[in-house]
């Protein structure tokens, strides 16, 4: 482990270059963990429960929300698997945070060593703000995953809808929709629309909902990057604010990832590059062999017995032999990587990912996998055409709630059309006080909520087909 050392930090309120030591890094960390929730921002009102921390009651929220309840139908690659072994988000969720817990308890000890760690937070409560955060990382996702991201982006840059609905609005505001991101859904799903409705949402800590961000910067601000990843929209802009300036993570309108986000980050990785080679064997579209070819790098390092891989009985109990010696494999890397890189991630912005600073061997196995994704498994025909699919499904949506939203808020006749669909929305329909941005946020918040069946029937509706 890299220990201690003096150095520069440039988070001194006063603008001036303070050495960084263990007293300061705790003081740091001190603030980075503090369980405030909402606009409470003073540490020493929060009430710690030992038995059941507030980092535990995150995770308790998140994982009874009816979002979270949501991903068991909802793609996590390949939609409408008829397969019970092939994952959906839910599932993958899980799992993503019991790597995350190992990453987040590991560095807990980590901290401790260096006499870094709280002196209110133990080792196991990082472990359990990492798989909070692990648990809520895709709760924004819309139906279809991926595909569904790429329709509405499509759908709003689309130069006729561009003119037709979106001229009204700031360039900032406008940016919200043209990339529209799943993780600045998830952003505002735990913040806005669960359980307290615009009211804090789910209400968890900062802690937790920093170590959810990877992207902490607007749309707007992404698109400049040339990018088009982002973690808030404009609506939750005030709220992200509050979060990273409690905590420490901003500097006027710039903000700093939460060192455990990177653990979140990894976590999500280590899980789907083997997970997407699993769910794609069990649905044909890869061999056995060709998973052997992506963990060829580190084969040796993953102890495998060829005769006893061999004398399975199922190329599924092979590939679940190897996902479990991966996983670890992948941990152990992954807490390294973080100890290397741990004055960087405490003080600077340039690392990207905690994967790409292990081992030669493991970033070949990533690079396979990577590859054997998007060469073969992307390209599977019956995937392409259901996301094709998608397309038309959310254009019907589109074409019918944000006509009728912008309608109702320029002030202009609404037809019997325009008032059904604001019917049908429900409790996510517009309020009297929403401007138009606000109601096209809305519009959003309902079409990500639903699961792709839900969706899927609700499109067949809309286009007057029903079911014989």
């Amino acid at each position: 482990m890299k220990h201690n050392k003096a150095i520069m930090t440039p988070t001194d309120n006063r603008g001036t270059m303070q050495p960084d030591t263990t007293q300061t890094r705790k003081a740091r960390w001190t603030r980075m963990l503090a369980p405030v929730r909402n606009s409470q921002t003073d540490p020493a009102s929060v009430v710690f429960d030992i038995t059941r921390s507030p980092f535990i009651q995150d995770y308790d929220r998140i994982l009874f929300s009816n979002s979270f309840r949501m991903l068991a139908r909802k793609t996590q690659a390949h939609p409408f698997a008829t397969n019970d072994h092939v994952h959906h988000r839910l599932m993958h969720s899980l799992e993503v945070s019991s790597v995350g817990r190992s990453l987040g308890i590991m560095v807990g000890y980590f901290l401790k060593e260096r006499q870094e760690l709280p002196d209110a937070i133990t080792p196991e409560h990082i472990g359990q703000i990492v798989q909070a955060a692990c648990l809520a990382h895709d709760i924004g996702n819309p139906p279809f995953g991926h595909g569904g991201e790429s329709a509405l982006q499509d759908w709003f840059r689309d130069p006729v809808n561009n003119d037709r609905y979106l001229s009204e609005l700031t360039e900032r505001q406008k940016a919200d929709f043209k990339s529209f991101d799943g993780n600045a859904q998830g952003f505002r799903v735990v913040t806005a629309i669960e359980n307290h409705k615009d009211k804090g949402g789910l209400r968890l800590t900062y802690p937790t909902l920093a170590a959810m961000v990877k992207y902490p910067r607007s749309a707007y601000d992404a698109m400049g990057d040339g990018s088009s990843k982002f973690n808030y929209y404009q609506s939750d802009k005030d709220t992200f604010h509050a979060v990273f300036s409690t905590l420490g993570l901003a500097n006027g309108q710039h903000y700093r990832r939460h060192p455990l986000s990177y653990l979140t980050e990894a976590a999500d990785d280590i899980c789907y590059c083997i997970i997407d080679m699993e769910d794609a064997l069990e649905l044909g579209i890869i061999r056995f062999t060709d998973l052997e070819n992506v963990v060829a790098p580190v084969a040796g390092r993953l102890r495998l017995n060829p005769a006893y891989l061999a004398g399975m009985d199922s190329d599924r109990r092979r590939a679940g032999l190897i996902r479990a010696r991966l996983i670890t494999l992948m941990i152990d890397a992954t807490f390294t990587a973080f100890t290397e890189c741990y004055d960087d991630l405490m003080d600077n912005d340039d690392i990207h990912s905690l994967l790409e600073h292990t081992t030669e061997d493991i970033r070949e196995y990533l690079e396979r996998a990577r590859r054997l994704f998007f060469d073969v498994i992307l390209k599977n025909h019956a995937k392409i055409a259901l996301e094709i699919g998608s397309y038309t499904l959310y254009k019907r949506i589109l074409d019918t709630f944000i006509p009728a939203c912008h309608q109702a808020k320029s002030g202009k006749r609404l037809t019997s059309r325009d008032k059904q669909a604001l019917i049908l929305m429900g409790n996510d329909a517009p309020g009297e006080t929403d401007d138009l941005y606000m109601a096209y946020i809305r519009v959003i918040d309902f079409i990500t909520g639903m699961t792709d069946p839900r969706a899927t029937f609700l499109s067949r509706q809309l286009a007057g087909i029903t079911d014989a």
